[in-house]
């Protein structure tokens, strides 16, 4: 039988673009992952999140979990 999981996603705003500067506030992004793995959920992919052609304005974090 294979595992069944659960996902969720983390959605964080930075404060300027990525491709024109980075302004993320990692810490407070770290203390988000921190209570999410505390929780049991396990980071799975990190990717920015953009207006068409326009710059990364949000960060996007996927976790999993076994389901049950």
């Amino acid at each position: 039988m294979h595992p069944q999981w659960e996902y969720t996603v983390l959605k964080l705003p930075t404060k300027t673009p990525f491709l024109t500067g980075t302004d993320f506030d990692d810490a407070q992004f770290g203390k988000h992952l921190n209570a999410f793995g505390a929780a049991g959920w396990e980071l799975v992919s990190v990717t920015g999140i953009q207006r068409a052609n326009g710059p990364t304005n949000y960060v996007m974090a996927v976790m999993k979990r076994p389901k049950g």
